[in-house]
């Protein structure tokens, strides 16, 4: 219990310097549509939590998710080392197989750090995920607004099968839930929209957090 606290007391002056800092910017879906450099759907891999720098305001926990990607809605060609791509002819970018996204907060052994506004992965669990640049890696955009829950919608038939659901809540962007193709075509008429000619920026494209 005294090693939890010796590291959960540190865990709050970094979290009271964060809040200081501004509290969590609310988006809408086309802010964490167009605030994200990549937009996929996969299933967790592994988790894992180290020690590193955050923001410069001291170390921290931070837990890294590996997701194996299904499919992409969006994404940059920057290479960075978080991105897996399997090319299938020299001389090309690739389609991007795993990707590594951060959050703050984790657990190394007994010890444990806490952000109430991180989103929280489990392995095997299918998720939608918004992501940006932060803090040097990829991190979800907005915090807990970016990563959402895909389940399978019961079905009558047989062979179990039922169409994919993105579990949104009043609290998200994507406010209830609804059929992941549904969400896909609307991601991608904001993203048409923003490369129509003359469609103002209405939107900054740094991440709110």
């Amino acid at each position: 219990m005294k090693k939890i606290l010796l590291v959960f007391l540190p865990a709050l002056c970094l979290l009271a310097c964060i809040e200081g800092r501004g509290a969590v910017v609310e988006l809408d879906l086309e802010k964490l549509t167009l605030q994200s450099s990549h937009i996929f759907c996969g299933e967790v891999i592994a988790t894992e939590s180290e020690w590193g720098d955050f923001l410069g305001l001291g170390r921290a926990m931070i837990t890294k998710v590996r997701i194996k990607v299904a499919e992409v809605w969006k994404e940059s060609q920057e290479k960075r080392p978080e991105i897996t791509r399997k090319a299938k002819s020299p001389g090309t970018p690739g389609k991007i197989t795993e990707i590594t996204i951060s959050y703050l907060g984790g657990r190394i052994g007994e010890r444990w750090q806490r952000c109430a506004a991180s989103p929280t992965f489990s392995r095997g669990e299918k998720v939608l995920v918004f992501a940006g640049e932060f803090n040097n890696a990829l991190w979800t955009t907005g915090w807990f607004q970016g990563k959402y829950r895909l389940e399978r919608k019961s079905s009558e038939h047989a062979d179990g099968g039922g169409k994919l659901l993105v579990r949104g809540s009043q609290q998200l962007p994507v406010k209830k839930p609804m059929e992941v193709e549904a969400l896909r075509l609307m991601v991608r008429k904001l993203l048409l929209e923003r490369r129509s000619p003359g469609h103002g920026a209405r939107t900054n494209r740094g991440a709110d957090r």
